[in-house]
């Protein structure tokens, strides 16, 4: 009895055992497939800085360069970098929701600290809608102290 059972789990178990391969097997082509896309869309955000660097060369004082230097920055997750270029952006020009708000999630990329909430809340301030969303949502532990700051000015 005991043989005629396992002869009858013997093949689930080896059925079992090849969806396992072929699953592995998927699962690498398709981590190949994603890198390859993945590789391709640095590679052309990293060239699309190179061109923003020669505009910025030619204008430097155009604050919506660096506002896109800044996303292309964040697209690598290369926050620190985009930080830097979205305050240039804002030295420029203080009036930009967008370079706010971007700051803000370069800055939360770390941690909902309350420079990024103080960023997202600007940014709604400027107009932005959904800054509001972002910051009622994750900026509880500061959101009083930053109101009130705001609501000073």
């Amino acid at each position: 009895m005991r043989l005629l059972l396992l002869l009858f789990f013997f093949p689930l178990i080896a059925i079992s055992a090849q969806e396992t391969v072929v699953d592995s097997m998927k699962l690498k082509i398709e981590k190949y497939y994603n890198t390859a896309l993945s590789d391709s869309t640095r590679a052309d955000y990293k060239s699309k800085i190179i061109h923003m660097d020669k505009y910025i060369a030619q204008d430097s004082v155009n604050a919506e360069a660096y506002l896109q230097r800044g996303i292309y920055y964040s697209f690598l997750g290369l926050s620190v970098e985009a930080i830097k270029n979205y305050n240039k952006a804002l030295v420029l020009d203080s009036q930009q929701p967008i370079a706010y708000f971007n700051r803000g999630v370069a800055k939360a990329r770390f941690k909902f600290t309350y420079a990024a909430c103080y960023d997202f809340k600007k940014a709604h301030l400027l107009g932005l809608s959904n800054a509001a969303e972002v910051y009622n949502t994750n900026c509880q532990l500061h959101k009083k102290r930053i109101d009130s700051l705001v609501s000073e000015n």
